[in-house]
């Protein structure tokens, strides 16, 4: 048996936030599942490095467990998500968006990587010490932990180890290349993203940044139609998986946002609400829509690390001002995506191209990714405190 069902991943994704603290207790509790050998030599705590220069902290991330019954040739590589310990130091590594180049040399989240880079030489020990469990390796996360997965997953495929990755409300831990790469690279079959519809965290980083497996929806649950504090609960998402096997989940919503019903939302005069989750899904569309249809081939930059000191913001709003000055057409539709965002954000809307300057359209798209970071973090703050 190679693949994990999707109650065993679910549990293994909750489980693992309690060996944050690195009591023995704690971790031998969660080593004590059927999934795994049961014995402690078995296992590697790991600790990662998370938050920046001027808040660095080091605690339990997660673990490298070899297989029990059933799994005896595999290797298990289960990350946390994130917490509001040690002064919100996920939350400084989860904001730090920008681009690095990842172990395999793809374009990822600058924080992700850095947490993930600050784990590699543990996780590579313990592979070498365990090289006749040549089996599976599957890695698995929930909300930050996806995304730490996620790199876990490309850099391990890269040394010709079969991977399984399972990621349970991930935020996007690369851009499109990467996504597109790494689903190349172990097939979009061995990928099993789950999430909430309503969930917030899986919907950041906006455009360019992209989920595996790359143009799949993935294992979609449905939720509520409006974001909620809820849908990003992992013993919510333990109730809504409950014993389904993954054929059963993958009876999903289809997806629903192609290039005809963006254009028409972006010309529409309707309302937006930006407390629905519609809304910041409809607004991503439509970065990806303007940037690779009407800017063209610019692109093609955003797939490489950033130039210099340059943010998100500074690049997409380079490249929306250089569809304006392109052409009228394109600069039409780049004036139809910033009052879309600028709506939902609450702002004055823009009336024509002239206003859009680079400076201001910065601006905005600061706004818009902090609005999302925002509403992440609080998510995330909120749940820790109720529990």
């Amino acid at each position: 048996m190679s693949l994990l069902s999707p109650q065993s991943v679910s549990l293994l994704a909750k489980d693992i936030y309690q060996v944050q603290t690195g009591a023995t207790f704690l971790i031998r509790g969660f080593l004590n599942r059927p999934e795994f050998s049961q014995k402690l030599a078995d296992a590697k705590h790991l600790k990662a490095e998370v938050g920046s220069r001027l808040i660095n902290t080091k605690d339990g991330f997660g673990m490298c467990v070899r297989g029990g019954k059933d799994y005896e040739k595999d290797i298990f590589l289960i990350f946390r998500g994130s917490t509001t310990a040690n002064i919100g130091a996920d939350w400084i590594s989860n904001a730090r968006i920008g681009v690095a180049r990842s172990q395999t040399g793809l374009p990822v989240h600058i924080g992700f990587n850095s947490i993930f880079c600050s784990m590699k030489s543990s996780i590579e020990e313990f592979l070498a010490n365990h090289q006749d469990a040549q089996g599976t390796v599957h890695c698995i996360g929930h909300s930050l932990g996806g995304a730490i997965a996620t790199l876990a997953a490309d850099w391990v495929s890269s040394k010709g180890r079969n991977v399984k990755l399972y990621t349970i409300a991930a935020p996007k831990a690369g851009l499109e290349f990467f996504a597109d790469r790494l689903t190349t690279k172990i097939k979009a079959h061995n990928i099993y993203r789950v999430y909430h519809a309503t969930d917030v965290v899986p919907m950041i980083p906006v455009f360019p940044f992209a989920h595996p497996p790359f143009w799949d929806i993935g294992y979609q649950l449905p939720s509520s139609s409006l974001i909620s504090l809820a849908a990003h609960k992992m013993q919510n998402y333990i109730n809504s998986i409950g014993t389904n096997s993954w054929e059963s989940l993958g009876v999903i919503a289809k997806k629903d946002i192609d290039d005809r019903s963006v254009e028409r939302w972006l010309r529409s005069e309707k309302s937006v609400n930006p407390m629905s989750a519609k809304t910041w899904e409809w607004i991503n569309a439509g970065l990806m829509l303007v940037l690779r249809k009407f800017v063209g081939e610019a692109i093609i930059s955003l797939q490489s690390p950033f130039i210099g000191a340059l943010t998100l913001a500074d690049k997409i709003a380079w490249l929306l001002r250089k569809g304006i000055n392109l052409s009228v057409a394109a600069g039409e539709w780049v004036v139809c995506l910033m009052r879309k965002i600028m709506q939902a954000l609450g702002m004055r809307l823009a009336k024509t191209a002239k206003e859009l300057t680079q400076a201001f359209m910065r601006q905005v798209l600061q706004r818009l990714l902090a609005r999302m970071a925002d509403e992440a973090m609080r998510v995330v703050r909120d749940l820790t405190n109720k529990n």
